[in-house]
């Protein structure tokens, strides 16, 4: 069978281009929900024909999300999550279509992650296809992870909730490795509110909420341990009107990374301590928001799945994904913190996500489904 799918898979790449061709020349901006619609709608089609039952979670504002389900033959249940939003306004399809340069597809989204869902889709039409005997498969494809996933991080819950592996499409590191640690995140607005007075005639009136914000970016990014790999940035602030009035208000937005969840809840505490305490007198500071994910961590079990597909390489004749950790979050982190087995990064090798040189090497294309496959089927033989 791993010779079938590699014939298989190995003569894919035309139909697989094809495919991505259309998906990066599709518009799909997290905020544009006609394009993520129009792509949720032809998966929705072409999973229903190979067998999948549909469920279309239609949402008013943002692009619908799309969950497919197979009834297996075998015990145990395999989630594949991949996102069909990009970072992308409307328009830049057309301003920068799909194009090959050598060994490299280009084009808004090719690698992030356009790419990986046609990977996960023709990895389990060759299983499916070649009949092979699989455990229950549940595909869900969102359309605002770059935006957060508010919409559809219940829906990835509950799945996850009766997973008994996960497998994300994000791109594939540069090198070829897949992602087997992600870091948490907190994600903060931070606002201090003081007492406006004219800054000239009447100073000793006003209380600074722009002072004490200063005071508070500073203790916040104090609270950085790179040794522990925790990293607190402060990335946004506004305040204040004009520069002759002591301002009343003022706002930051603030980005908590962390690699284990004791040391997230501790640093959320460390946070929302600064955020209370204020050195400005007149001022006060309140904060909204919190921890978004736990870590993607690596434990026994996914150490377990990663060296699956390592000897699935070796028996393909497939080069060996090495595995990397990576400060960047993605929704395998919702999974992996319920206690899943998650591997990351299995889509195509590519780089410069979001950028306007973001590329895929096409030759992986058909490399990593075939590397996917015949780990799925290795899996499915142990049930």
């Amino acid at each position: 069978m791993y010779q079938k799918l590699k014939s298989c898979l190995g003569n894919k790449q035309a139909e697989m281009l094809e495919e991505l061709e259309f998906l990066v020349n599709t518009d799909s901006g997290s905020y544009y929900k006609n394009g993520i619609d129009k792509l949720v709608d032809y998966y929705a089609d072409k999973y229903s024909e190979l067998g999948f039952q549909i469920e279309v979670d239609e949402q008013d504002e943002y692009g619908n999300n799309l969950i497919a389900k197979y009834k297996g033959e075998k015990e145990g249940n395999f989630l594949f999550l991949g996102h069909l939003d990009t970072v992308f306004a409307a328009g830049t399809a057309a301003e920068r279509p799909f194009t090959i340069k050598g060994d490299r597809a280009y084009g808004p989204g090719v690698s992030d992650m356009k790419g990986g869902i046609v990977i996960l889709y023709h990895t389990l039409a060759s299983l499916i296809n070649l009949e092979v005997e699989l455990p229950n498969l549940t595909v869900i494809l969102n359309g605002d992870e770059e935006i957060g996933t508010h919409s559809s991080r219940a829906i990835i819950e509950r799945e996850g909730a009766v997973a008994d592996y996960c497998f994300v499409l994000e791109p594939g590191r540069s090198d070829g490795s897949v992602v087997t640690q992600r870091k948490g995140v907190g994600d903060y607005e931070l606002t201090v509110e003081g007492v406006a007075s004219h800054s000239g005639a009447d100073p000793e009136k006003g209380s600074s909420a722009i002072e004490e914000l200063a005071h508070k970016i500073l203790a916040l990014h104090n609270l950085t341990d790179l040794a522990k790999g925790i990293t607190v940035n402060v990335g946004v602030i506004s305040g204040g009107e004009r520069s002759n009035i002591i301002a009343d208000q003022a706002v930051a937005k603030v980005d908590l990374r962390f690699e284990t969840k004791i040391d997230g809840k501790v640093m959320d505490e460390k946070i929302r301590s600064v955020a209370n305490s204020c050195q400005v007198v007149g001022t006060s500071g309140t904060i909204r928001g919190g921890l978004n994910r736990m870590p993607l961590a690596k434990t026994k079990a996914s150490e377990q799945l990663y060296a699956k597909f390592c000897q699935t390489a070796a028996r393909m004749n497939l080069s060996k994904p090495g595995e990397k950790k990576t400060g960047g979050a993605s929704d395998g982190n919702y999974v992996s913190g319920l206690g899943v087995p998650t591997i990351d990064a299995l889509g195509p090798v590519g780089g410069n996500s979001h950028s306007l040189k973001e590329y895929a090497e096409v030759a992986t294309l058909t490399e990593r489904a075939t590397l996917l496959a015949g780990t799925l089927y290795s899996l499915a033989e142990e049930n």
